[in-house]
């Protein structure tokens, strides 16, 4: 009886396969937990240093909502229920909306969102002392030859000094599903926006929509082409994300992220007729919370188990952070 294989063992098969190009067919899909890993590296490399805070969203949600004084988000900021920050966002705006301005009118939830994401952008962009600390690990991650990545941030810890997104797709209508930028010959697509265009930043419920239906119209561009559809050279990152094996890594997958579920379920539909070796895989690392850990964290691994096995995503699974990144490292042969 042949042995089966586990899903790490399988990432590092498919994490081998090179294209025509000789860059690597898989593509990471980013989170704040890269940033949180690539800092944590830093301050252990120069512990004498007393190195910057990684990106932390709840962080700048509070400082927003303490700049803008909002006192139900203050209240709630600090509650650990993963997957809060869309609802958390909307409730903000809401309470924006609420109040009257300094001549006595009040302002449209939309206006004030304009305000915000331009107070979350400005964090980010004022931010270089994480983007330096987390340089050593993007250096080496990079060098691993990927021809795509997909980052769900905001900020530019991924992209050399000097370098913006911009829309890589002409059709108007899937534009929004196209912003990336080059870091050397890897292009890094940025799903939910960039902090150079804060209209781009995608928080709170009415954002998500609005993307999913530039989503659909990058989805509609790529499935009229004639097939063998292309799998290089694509000119959006819905694109890529149908056409590649995909790995999730940092990013917490929680029901709130409509987006990636969107995808995942329309990814599902279109590969359904393909072969099922011809189909390209999809990876998620995840950590099993502690015995300890609070109902919603368990909650959240549950729903995220289930959801990965409905649209078939293999969980890469870890007790821990630490003994998560260690596996990751050998499979990738970083």
């Amino acid at each position: 009886m042949a042995k089966r294989t586990t899903a790490w063992e399988r990432l590092a098969e498919v994490a081998a396969v090179r294209l025509e190009s000789g860059r690597r067919a898989l593509v990471p899909v980013l989170g704040s937990g890269f940033v949180r890993e690539a800092v944590s590296r830093d301050a252990k490399r120069r512990p004498a240093m007393r190195g910057p805070q990684p990106i932390d969203w709840m962080s700048i949600l509070r400082g927003v909502a303490e700049e803008f004084a909002l006192a139900r988000a203050i209240r709630h900021i600090d509650r650990d229920v993963p997957g809060q920050t869309t609802l958390l966002w909307d409730s903000m705006l809401a309470e924006l909306a609420g109040k009257p301005t300094m001549d006595g009118k009040s302002w449209a939830a939309h206006t004030w969102e304009d305000e915000l994401r331009g107070a979350v952008a400005e964090r980010l962009l004022d931010d270089r002392a994480t983007v330096r600390a987390a340089r050593p690990l993007v250096k080496s991650f990079l060098k691993l030859g990927f021809e795509d990545v997909l980052s769900f941030n905001f900020d530019s810890v991924l992209l050399p000094d000097g370098t913006s997104p911009e829309p890589l797709a002409e059709r108007p209508a899937a534009k929004r599903a196209s912003l990336g930028a080059r870091a050397g010959d890897t292009t890094v697509w940025f799903p939910h926006g960039h902090a150079v265009d804060p209209s781009s930043i995608v928080l709170g419920a009415r954002a998500y929509g609005a993307r999913i239906l530039a989503m659909q119209a990058a989805f509609d561009d790529h499935a009229k082409l004639t097939s063998p559809r292309p799998s290089t050279n694509l000119s959006s990152w819905v694109a890529v994300a149908l056409e590649r094996p995909l790995l999730f890594a940092g990013l917490s997958l929680t029901r709130e992220e409509w987006t990636i579920w969107w995808l995942l379920a329309q990814r599902t539909r279109y590969l359904a007729r393909r072969p099922s070796e011809a189909r390209p895989l999809a990876f998620v690392v995840a950590r099993r919370p502690e015995a300890v850990a609070n109902a919603e964290q368990h909650a959240a691994f549950a729903t995220l188990s289930r959801a990965s096995e409905l649209l078939g995503v293999e969980l890469l699974e870890a007790p821990d952070h630490r003994t998560a990144w260690r596996r990751l490292e050998r499979a990738l042969g970083w």
